[in-house]
């Protein structure tokens, strides 16, 4: 089966980590989870980092620290993953849903402006695939609006705009480092900001609104433990060391697959801007056949994923999100990953190239 992810870590140097772990007793949240915040900082070149156990644990205390009220309207791009509605819901915060690009899974800036009202108190902005908007209009827009702006980078680690990394340009970035992302320690994520009044709210949230355990003299705000931990970190700083392979790999993928559904008229590669700084996180098509060519390459021993529905088929809602639900309805991944085999990606444009 050819897998629908494809990523090998350095096995060797994560076992030798783990030792060094299990030696000193870096076992739960310590020096290690340090080192890992202050690389990515220095990489990101951002202030302040956070290791969190997930990216909708990222998300989550970012909404928690902008201090917002219940019923607040909070204003998404409609293609995201279940994590964000699902924090939105579990705040009582209002979701207001964007339809996306027409040939772009990102948020449309034209249709974004239209859902702004005046209880709209955040912006979160989904840069799905590695893609994203005019992040210029967008943080120019939200100043002027006095409204906060998420970046939902889970799938954006590395992307730049206009040299500045996604993630690092609104008032909170949130990234995740689950299995299938550029850079992983299995399951874990990071919050980023330049705001030091959001740091500090955000350190308390992740630490049962805490400050500092050893001198409690009365209990703090809300939060709750969602300390990361050193066993995670160790993995995620090789990954690290790994970031300019997996890009350099990521890209080349991207564009065999390019040039090898350039003829075909069965599907249509979802594209990704390589040139301004995006970097192909998976490989996405449109198929107006989607589950007849499921069921192809299926049975060719070809692991696809379908596209999951839109933010706003949540809990069967309405949607008047076209260009989103064209999304839902057709998308597929296709197999992804740094470390695919060339051939077995071949076989696959191949096969899709078969198929009528």
């Amino acid at each position: 089966m050819i897998p629908q992810w494809k990523k090998k870590f350095n096995n060797k140097e994560i076992l030798k980590n783990f030792n060094i772990n299990l030696k000193k007793k870096y076992i739960s949240q310590s020096e290690i989870t340090k080192r890992l915040e202050n690389k990515i900082s220095k990489f990101l070149n951002v202030k302040y980092v956070l290791a969190v156990p997930s990216g909708t644990v990222a998300l989550l205390i970012s909404l928690m620290s902008l201090g917002l009220k219940n019923n607040d309207e909070i204003v998404i791009s409609d293609r995201a993953w279940v994590s964000v509605i699902n924090v939105v819901n579990i705040l009582g915060l209002k979701a207001k849903f964007v339809d996306v690009e027409v040939d772009r899974p990102i948020i449309n800036l034209d249709e974004l402006k239209k859902k702004i009202t005046k209880n709209t108190r955040a912006i979160i902005t989904i840069h799905m695939g590695g893609r994203f908007c005019d992040m210029n209009k967008l943080i120019k827009f939200a100043k002027n609006k006095k409204i906060h702006v998420i970046e939902d980078a889970a799938q954006a680690f590395g992307c730049k705009y206009k040299k500045k990394f996604i993630g690092t340009q609104s008032d909170i970035g949130c990234f995740s480092m689950s299995i299938a992302k550029t850079i992983s320690s299995g399951q874990g994520g990071f919050v980023v900001t330049n705001r030091k009044d959001l740091y500090k709210k955000l350190l308390k949230i992740k630490n049962n609104g805490l400050k500092n355990i050893k001198t409690i003299n009365k209990w703090g705000a809300l939060g709750l433990n969602f300390k990361f931990s050193d066993i995670l970190a160790s993995i995620a700083l090789t990954e690290l060391k790994k970031f300019n392979y997996y890009k350099k790999k990521l890209i080349s993928l991207y564009k065999l697959y390019e040039e090898g559904l350039r003829k075909t008229k069965n599907v249509k590669l979802i594209p990704v801007n390589i040139k301004n700084g995006e970097i192909p996180q998976y490989i996405e098509i449109i198929s107006n056949n989607r589950k007849k060519l499921y069921k192809y390459l299926t049975k060719k021993n070809i692991d696809i994923r379908l596209f999951y529905p839109s933010m706003s088929e949540h809990n069967n809602l309405k949607s008047n999100c076209k260009n989103s639900l064209v999304f839902s309805k057709k998308g597929v991944y296709l197999p992804s990953g740094p470390d695919q085999n060339k051939k077995d990606i071949i076989k696959v444009i191949k096969e899709i190239n078969l198929f009528t």
